[in-house]
């Protein structure tokens, strides 16, 4: 059923007032934020430009996570903000809410849960923006962490949104040096010496192609597998964290450039 036009100017008269003062808060809200992150993104460059500074990785999930804080605290402040000058009491709402206690008060329970957990990731620096890690068998690059939420993304390019309270194991890639294993097949018939040589000369090139990388230089750890057709060699090198991708890709090529290329 429509309202007469009359009826609807009479509201529109009534309420202006109010509606004038929404839009105002609204427009502050959205200048405060917007003035908090400048200020989050000019702390970030001095603490970069700092004599002590912080890690890098660090200073980027604390403003992630200042950021998130910040939004909410604003939103919940314009929304109360809002509902006051329709005289909407909070307390009113919450009164009314008691009958649906039950589900508000599981939801509760998972915000807690999720909020909790996200300050026990920060604090405990399990993970920082920038880190590739495997959260429940999803791997990714750490994007944003809020005080609800983690964003990772994948190859692909696909974001995962994960609650921070349903987390559980974590691996984190990014922390510590990684292993190279390149496991070469050959066959039985070939002289293991003169592979052996032959590899070493792989080695060297390799050494100095990813000379910032490698921690450790490639050895052969030895026979790994072997039947009356073919036997499998394995090869370890030590990398700074994250690099071990690159250079098996490198080695693998290198490997049968030399041994099976003529």
């Amino acid at each position: 059923m429509c309202l007469p036009i009359g009826m609807i100017s009479e509201i529109i008269l009534k309420y202006s007032g109010k509606i004038v003062y929404s839009i105002v808060i609204l427009v502050i809200g959205f200048l405060v934020l917007k003035f908090s992150n400048k200020i989050l993104e000019k702390w970030k460059r001095k603490q970069r430009s700092s004599v002590f500074p912080i890690n890098q990785k660090r200073i980027d999930t604390l403003a992630a996570l200042f950021k998130s804080i910040v939004k909410y605290s604003i939103y919940f402040l314009v929304i109360v903000l809002i509902l006051e000058n329709f005289n909407v009491s909070i307390k009113t709402i919450l009164a009314v809410a008691g009958i649906g206690g039950l589900a508000i008060g599981f939801g509760a329970q998972s915000l807690i849960r999720d909020v909790i957990a996200g300050l026990f990731l920060i604090i405990e620096d399990q993970l920082s923006v920038g880190d590739y890690v495997t959260i429940d068998g999803r791997s990714g690059t750490v994007k944003e962490m809020g005080i609800k939420t983690i964003k990772i993304q994948d190859y692909n390019g696909s974001i995962h949104i994960i609650p921070n309270g349903s987390i559980g194991a974590i691996t984190n890639w990014s922390r510590h040096n990684s292993k190279a294993i390149v496991d070469v097949k050959l066959n039985t018939k070939m002289n293991f010496d003169e592979v052996s040589l032959k590899l070493q000369e792989v080695f060297e090139e390799i050494k100095e192609e990813f000379k910032e990388d490698i921690v450790g230089p490639p050895q052969i750890v030895g026979i790994v597998d072997t039947n009356w057709i073919e036997y499998t060699l394995r090869i370890v090198t030590e990398t700074k964290p994250l690099r071990h991708w690159d250079l098996e890709r490198a080695m693998r090529k290198k490997i049968i450039e030399k041994l099976f290329v003529n």
